[in-house]
């Protein structure tokens, strides 16, 4: 990262995203199909030879194959093994010395979940929160599931890539999904290598981000994640179908020190790449990654490097408009009769607890339902026997036989509750047991209605999203439009069973129309709902307005983040492109006289960066004129921050962090170029000796100005 000397610090030295993506697949060649000894029909074996070019194409980006697989469900299980036992003997030891407090057992440092706030947000995830907070988020992303869900076509070898992203859209890295779908390996692999490629809080958005946190935290890394403060969070888009307990402490709204970012670049980086699936799909191995590094490359640099002053600009703006509806904020705080904004951290803090309270029935209260449930059947088919023992029953014996047997059944049920219990004396339907229980169950399935209406919704959410996706066929329009009529049908039966559950509750609970439910945008409107109001208890955080009163607050706040974030990578910009300019220009005289081919190669390419630089100057001076005193940052370029690092020898020096990026890439391309030069060398046997180590040694030295100049001083992440 570019930092510079005295720059204010940030809650997140830096943001990303990441996400999978099954566009880019790759058919593997195979055999004809054959039989097996069974007589079964198998896949043919493989028959794509080797191609040692596949490993350095692209591998800039791509984290081998190897290290991904370092984080396989294998491997973690097996290191799973080792830490139980170590941990095993760790606690008998202290328990032969008396020292009952394990040091590996979360206390109250910052290992318990965390209650939001504003000052310990919703927005300081931590090891356990996502043990609660992710519950039934599992149903709606497929990427949470089982892995035996997970399991792509055997016609693919590549089924996708996972990608991760800086907040402006460079490509950090990116990863081959092989015969799999959306595995946890491939997310850990991007974690251990932005755990060891970045200092500082990193915050990292992906759409299963509440679940995944647990599985970091639970793996090798999550000490190291602990350490450095990595964090993981949910995109504001799909953050909106999670549940509400979820997005208080992941969303992005809620969060401290993210600004307005909304952690979705991956999802408009796939809307481009997804064009190249048709050319790639039937590619090798080699030719696909050389199109995808090639894509790569052309994105970072004619894309994201070419409008990152656009997207600081905007940001900017965007963040000035929201500060400017800050008196209507104060006018709704008045109407609503809210004195303080630290009113709006209380109510977030309010409505976690009550969603919290939620999550699951004690168990004292499910033995209390299932007996209330047992005795209301014990007591139907009491009275279904009764009626085939009647004088005017026509029942005939094995109808009788039948009731009888469902009784003694019943009976039965009941007589081991009570004993599992220790219930002395049977619950009547006038004991006070008895209607807490009733009240317990008709609640229960006031909840499980709301649940299955809010699944129907999940899915016509989804379902009209992917019809109206651009490249979405003709056929699967229609396919998806008449699922979408099912589905309607389905709501409309669910809606009705939920309104007659909501009626059966003390006191009722809140009628839906068949308009709300389809108009409802965001899914924390079922949470609300998901309790019903208890007799005159009042909470002002759940009214829409109320709701919608809380959200600008929150939305305010990270506008005024934002405006401080851009004001450092603003200025970071500036600096970067006054280095790299200075840098070039000194190469370029340098070689001026001893190799003006070489000079005239580092003009050409200094004047091509200087043409988004010249747009990059214009964006930021237009926004200094036009802002006014809305620009809080300057334009004045800084001094590049230095690093200490040890010396070799043990003494500690000075050295630009830059300057060493700047000899390890030198050096490995110079590797690179010794090996292009020896394959030309054999071709060209009957060329001068002397002639070959002379243009060896130019390109050598060409491209380590190029890459030098190229990847470091302009850098990935302002």
């Amino acid at each position: 990262m570019y930092k510079l000397e005295g720059e204010e610090e940030l809650e997140f030295s830096m943001l990303v995203t990441m996400d999978g993506n099954d566009s880019l697949k790759r058919v593997l060649r195979r055999e004809p199909k054959d039989f097996d000894n069974d007589g079964n029909l198998v896949p043919g074996q493989s028959k794509e030879r080797f191609d040692p070019r596949a490993a350095n194409v692209g591998k800039d980006y791509f984290i081998p194959r190897e290290k991904v697989d370092h984080w396989s469900k294998d491997k973690l299980d097996e290191w799973r093994k080792v830490w139980e036992a170590r941990k095993k003997k760790s606690r008998r030891r202290r328990k032969k010395e008396g020292d009952t407090k394990s040091p590996m057992e979360p206390t109250k440092n910052g290992l318990e979940t965390s209650v939001p706030s504003e000052s310990t947000p919703a927005a300081q995830p931590t090891p356990e929160a996502p043990a609660g907070a992710a519950a039934g988020c599992e149903e709606r992303w497929k990427n949470l599931g089982e892995d035996s869900l997970k399991r792509m076509w055997g016609i693919y070898d590549e089924t996708g890539i996972f990608i991760c992203l800086c907040r402006h859209g460079f490509v950090l890295l990116v990863e081959d999904m092989v015969r799999s779908g959306e595995l946890s390996k491939y997310g850990l692999a991007a974690c251990a290598e932005l755990l060891e490629d970045f200092d500082g809080a990193v915050g990292s958005g992906y759409d299963v981000g509440c679940g995944f946190a647990g599985t970091l935290f639970n793996s090798p890394l999550g000490a190291k994640a602990l350490l450095k403060k990595f964090m993981f969070l949910v995109g504001a888009f799909h953050g909106h179908a999670h549940n509400r307990l979820c997005q208080l402490i992941y969303l992005a709204t809620y969060v401290l020190g993210l600004g307005l970012e909304d952690l979705e670049g991956c999802e408009r980086f796939f809307s481009k790449s997804n064009a190249m699936a048709a050319s790639i799909r039937y590619a090798s191995v080699f030719h696909r990654r050389q199109i995808l590094a090639s894509y790569f490359k052309h994105f970072d640099t004619n894309e994201t490097y070419a409008n990152l002053s656009k997207f600081l600009v905007d940001n900017y703006w965007q963040a000035l408009e929201i500060l400017e509806g800050e008196p209507a904020l104060y006018l709704g705080m008045k109407a609503a009769g809210i004195d303080d904004v630290t009113e709006f951290p209380r109510r977030l803090e309010a409505e976690f607890t009550f969603l919290k309270s939620l999550m699951a029935d004690s168990e004292e209260d499910t033995l209390h339902m299932e007996y209330y449930q047992r005795l209301v059947n014990l007591a139907d088919r009491r009275l279904k026997l009764e009626l085939t023992k009647c004088k005017d029953s026509t029942a005939s014996a094995t109808v009788r036989r039948h009731a009888q047997e469902n009784f003694d059944k019943a009976w039965i049920e009941v007589q081991e509750t009570e004993v599992r219990m220790g219930v002395k004396e049977r619950w009547l339907d006038t004991s006070p047991e008895w209607a807490e229980a009733a009240h317990l169950v008709s609640t229960k399935r006031y909840r499980l209605a709301l649940l299955k209406l809010e699944r129907l919704v999940v899915q016509r959410m989804f379902e009209l999203t992917k019809m109206n996706l651009s490249q979405t066929g003709y056929k699967l329009r229609k396919h998806i439009a008449k699922a979408l009529q099912v589905r309607s049908q389905a709501i409309r039966n669910a809606l009705n069973s939920y309104n007659t559950a909501a009626k059966s509750i003390v006191p009722a609970g809140r009628q839906l129309s068949w308009s709300e439910v389809i108009e409802y945008a965001f899914l924390a409107d079922f949470d609300l709902l998901r309790k019903p109001a208890e007799l005159g208890e009042v909470r002002p955080w759940s009214t829409p307005a109320a709701r919608l009163l809380l959200d600008k607050y929150f939305k305010i706040q990270r506008a005024r983040e934002e405006i401080r974030r851009c004001n450092i990578e603003i200025r970071r910009v500036i600096t970067s492109i006054r280095d790299e300019k200075a840098f070039l220009t000194a190469k370029e005289n340098e070689l001026q006289e001893s190799d003006p081919g070489l000079a005239w190669c580092i003009r050409r390419y200094r004047f091509r960066r200087e043409r988004y630089d010249l747009v990059h100057m214009e964006r930021f001076q237009k926004l200094a004129k036009q802002a006014g005193s809305g620009l809080t940052g300057t334009l004045e370029p800084g001094v590049r921050l230095r690093q200490v690092i040890p010396e070799p020898s043990g003494m500690e020096g000075v050295v630009e962090t830059g300057r060493q990026e700047e000899e390890i890439q030198a050096q490995a391309l110079a590797r690179e170029m010794e090996a292009v030069g020896a394959s030309e060398d054999e071709e060209d046997d009957d060329d001068d000796v002397g002639g070959e180590e002379e243009d060896s040694k130019l390109a050598e030295e060409l491209h380590t100005i190029f890459i030098v100049s190229e990847d470091d001083p302009v850098p990935l992440s302002p």
